[in-house]
């Protein structure tokens, strides 16, 4: 059955069917044809033989209805002819007949009446085809009037049977059946030489159409066909090599959304017309805490564990327009979130909700608001106490050999506050720039510890601390050693501010291995645990007046902990309330 679907079956069947039908006319009509120029040849020659007959025939014989004569001559003109010969008289007694006997023919019935007879009475030729009652056959009649002047002295009757003639008809049809065979064989063997050349290409064509469709379009179709079916299979490897460019290109540019996709830092869901997730980037699966679920294929609201985002994804759903929000999680995030709807054929197929962290931005601003207000907070309050005593020495107390030299000193120490606000403030903005450049060299802690010691050891001796330095030589590292020595400086001056008069303060250092330890202890009022977390925050002040009245900024231990992690290192407290506190920093060697 698949045979009989083939292109190259229908193509022969046709051309089978038009040369059948072609070549079956043509012998229709040849048939006919030659049937009827067979009759007339036949008639024709049966005539010219009854017409030399009847030339031969002694008329006077005739008239005198010499019955012997006669009957020799038909039997001798029948035998020279081949035919039934009768010779009848005028009146239509039969004279002769070559077929008959003397003693039949004397039987047989008056022939005047005779189709043939009746025809010929008009002195022409006359044929007649009917069933001879005499011979018990179907007979082909031919008879011709034997003229004596313009009187009709008689008939002579030729007569074939149809069985001769249908054998000569039936001979002509074989030769015209044999040759309708022989052209339909040759007829066929040419049109499947000619289904077979032509149909092949359409083979390699239909093959290479079926590999393109199958997505293989490295192949090509060969040209080896001319004409139409040429330009088709260009035409096709032309198709097949722009697909598979733009398929490569199409591919290319998924592969880089894909990885856009996969690696952004914001968090992609994208859904469809009901909320159902068709994608979730990696980054969402982490913030919706969805890894190793099957999530294709689930509501967004039965994943979502940060509020609002399916709400917003809703929102754009069924609103159509674009949603924007900022939201916060339970656990401390800030989301900026956009649901932007996908429009397909005029309603809303789907929905793309993007979500990007922002708690470190929001963190970070907050934080400058937050410095900005304590700089200001800072500075105002030396700048007050300045220009309250300027314009008190401008109002007359400049000339006053008492009180004026107070206010001047008290110019210069808030003036000296300021500075070292400024330089301090310069300081941790260069540490936090990421400018900061560490010129690294190896020392001993020990050295920098006693340099350390005798930059504040005035402060120590005002306040009477006893101090203990307990750094063991022979403990290196590899670090910046003025940016060291200033977090050194930072603690040290912190434990002698903070410690009581007469009390106590020691550094020191332990070896961890890769890392190095270093530890200063006071026996100040210590600092209560709730405070601890934010000790390191710049202007973070545990007791803000007492800081203000010893002359802090606010900024020391920020400053510490920036220079410590510069190095790769980090800083750290521990306190306990009216015990002291131990301030610590670890540095890789």
């Amino acid at each position: 059955m698949k045979l009989f679907a083939t292109l190259r079956f229908k193509i022969l069947l046709s051309y089978v069917l038009v040369v059948l039908f072609a070549l079956s006319v043509t012998a229709f009509f040849l048939d006919r044809s030659l049937e009827k120029h067979a009759l007339q040849d036949l008639h024709s020659s049966i005539g010219i033989q009854a017409g030399l007959i009847a030339a031969q025939l002694d008329l006077a014989r005739l008239e005198k209805e010499d019955t012997p004569y006669l009957d020799a001559f038909v039997t001798k003109s029948g035998r020279i002819t081949g035919s039934r010969v009768t010779v009848v008289s005028a009146s239509g007694r039969v004279l002769g007949d070559s077929q008959q006997s003397y003693t039949e023919i004397l039987k047989m019935e008056n022939h005047l009446n005779r189709p043939e007879i009746i025809k010929a009475s008009g002195h022409e030729a006359a044929s007649v085809t009917r069933y001879s009652h005499t011979l018990k056959k179907e007979m082909l009649y031919l008879a011709v009037p034997v003229r004596d002047g313009q009187r009709v002295a008689g008939f002579v009757r030729l007569a074939i049977p149809m069985a001769r003639v249908k054998r000569v008809m039936s001979s002509l049809r074989r030769t015209i059946i044999f040759s309708f065979l022989i052209s339909a064989l040759f007829a066929l063997a040419t049109g499947w030489l000619v289904v077979w050349l032509t149909a092949a290409p359409f083979g390699e064509i239909i093959s290479g159409s079926k590999r393109f469709a199958s997505g293989d379009f490295t192949c090509r179709i060969p040209l080896r066909s001319s004409g139409e079916l040429r330009e088709l299979a260009e035409t096709l490897n032309s198709m097949a090599a722009e697909i598979s460019r733009r398929m490569r290109e199409a591919e290319l540019r998924r592969l880089e959304l894909e990885a856009a996709f996969r690696d952004m830092s914001e968090a992609i869901v994208v859904t469809d017309g009901a909320g159902v997730v068709t994608r979730m980037n990696p980054r969402a699966e982490l913030l919706m805490k969805a890894r190793g679920m099957n999530v294709p294929g689930m509501r967004l609201t039965d994943i979502s564990v940060v509020p609002g985002l399916a709400e917003a994804a809703l929102k754009a759903l069924s609103g159509g327009s674009q949603v924007s929000r900022e939201i916060e999680s339970e656990a401390g995030l800030v989301l900026s979130v956009i649901a932007s709807p996908i429009k397909e054929n005029g309603g809303v197929g789907g929905c793309v909700l993007v979500a990007r962290d922002i708690t470190e931005p929001r963190r970070l601003e907050n934080m400058r608001r937050e410095f900005v207000a304590n700089v200001s907070h800072e500075l105002k309050t030396p700048l007050t106490a300045i220009r309250g005593c300027a314009e008190t020495l401008l109002n007359g107390a400049f000339e006053d050999k008492e009180s004026g030299p107070a206010f001047a000193r008290t110019i210069h120490e808030q003036a000296v506050r300021l500075d070292n606000l400024v330089n301090d403030i310069l300081k941790i903005s260069y540490a936090e720039s990421g400018r900061a450049v560490l010129e690294r060299s190896v020392f001993q802690l020990k050295d920098l510890a006693v340099d350390s010691v005798r930059a504040v050891k005035t402060l120590f001796e005002k306040k009477q601390i006893d101090f203990t330095e307990e750094v063991p030589g022979g403990l290196v590292v590899n670090a910046d050693r003025d940016k060291i020595f200033q977090v050194m400086i930072n603690l040290l001056h912190n434990a002698a501010k903070f410690s009581r008069e007469k009390g106590s303060v020691k550094i020191s250092a332990i070896d961890l291995g890769r890392e190095v330890k270093v530890t200063v202890e006071d026996s100040g009022s210590g600092i209560p645990e709730t405070h601890l977390p934010r000790i390191f925050e710049r202007f973070y002040r545990v007791d803000k007046a007492r800081s203000r009245e010893l002359g802090g900024t606010g900024l020391g231990l920020s400053i510490v902990k920036h220079l410590v992690e510069l190095h790769g290192g980090h800083a750290g407290v521990e306190s306990v309330v009216a015990q002291g506190s131990k301030f610590w920093f670890v540095l890789p060697k």
